[in-house]
């Protein structure tokens, strides 16, 4: 046995993995689905406003790669003892919640400038940048935030708990993020449709 099993112990073994993921991931098929209900529920919000539709797949990816990799940092610094598993002002954790906030802006941003040339480069009818960049900030600071606390509440409890943030975090972050993400577009798309 190496010194990395031994630190790992119970963590490291196939038998505690699957135990940890396996419901976790069955919940993430249904939150899944429910994401698709909501993209369904968007159609005659995509069809008022062209050029939405390129940003979906875009922003959900983004949104999982950003908040699995909090997720990930969250859970390395709980098992250094960076971070303890309390709401408490924490500047280590403060500087993670920031840099994935920040992030999410800079990307949102990123992506709807460039959906919004590769819609026009297909010659394709777009809503224009502004309200593209509009759409996609609100998603991406609504969804960051609820994501944020969510992704810092379940690595606690389930750190206090025995359980491996990083088993839990990663499908989770994915999968609600995905959710949240396309509830917060829907509502953006609703509020730049208001405003239109």
């Amino acid at each position: 046995m190496t010194e990395g099993d031994e630190y790992l112990g119970e963590y490291a073994s196939v038998y505690s993995i699957v135990k940890q993921t396996l419901p976790l991931l069955l919940i993430c098929v249904i939150l899944g689905l429910l994401a698709g209900v909501v993209l369904g529920a968007m159609e005659s919000s995509l069809e008022a406003l062209p050029g939405l539709l390129v940003l979906v797949p875009a922003i959900l990816a983004t949104r999982g790669n950003i908040f699995g990799a909090f997720g990930s940092r969250l859970g390395s610094a709980l098992h250094q003892g960076l971070i303890r598993p309390e709401l408490k002002r924490d500047n280590n954790l403060i500087h993670s919640i920031a840099a994935a906030l920040v992030e999410g802006v800079i990307m949102s941003i990123f992506l709807a400038t460039v959906a919004h040339y590769v819609i026009l480069m297909l010659e394709r009818e777009s809503i224009g940048i502004i309200p593209l960049i509009a759409i996609s900030l609100i998603a991406a600071v609504v969804s960051g935030i609820v994501l944020t606390v969510f992704i810092i509440v379940l690595a606690f409890a389930g750190y206090k708990r025995g359980i491996d943030p990083d088993n839990i975090t990663g499908p989770i972050a994915t999968t609600v993020g995905d959710l949240l993400a396309m509830i917060a577009l829907f509502m953006a798309a609703e509020v730049i449709l208001g405003v239109i």
